[in-house]
């Protein structure tokens, strides 16, 4: 049976790769189908797009839990990271 770690680790790798792979479909609907009256809004789209793509991906990579400890914050990574070291969840 999974247990709640498990199945949270799923949903968040589940939600990073959906927001990556709908980012990827706005990138290209953005270059490609865009009208011609558009164009230059395209632009920002694709801008944002991009950044949106970039910050799913390093939640993919870090998957990083908060812990507030009163004035303190602790911070937990559980993505692919921690196969590299704690400098790259840092990082990350």
């Amino acid at each position: 049976m999974l247990n709640f770690p498990t199945i949270f680790s799923i949903a968040h790798a589940l939600v990073a790769a959906l927001g990556m792979s709908f980012n990827l479909l706005l990138i290209y609907l953005a270059l490609f189908q865009t009208p011609r009256v558009m164009r230059s809004y395209s632009t920002l789209i694709v801008n944002y797009a991009i950044t949106d793509f970039s910050a799913c991906l390093c939640d993919l990579f870090v998957q990083q839990r908060i812990i507030p400890a009163g004035l303190t914050l602790g911070y937990v990574s559980n993505g692919l990271c921690k196969h590299f070291g704690p400098t790259a969840c840092y990082v990350g």
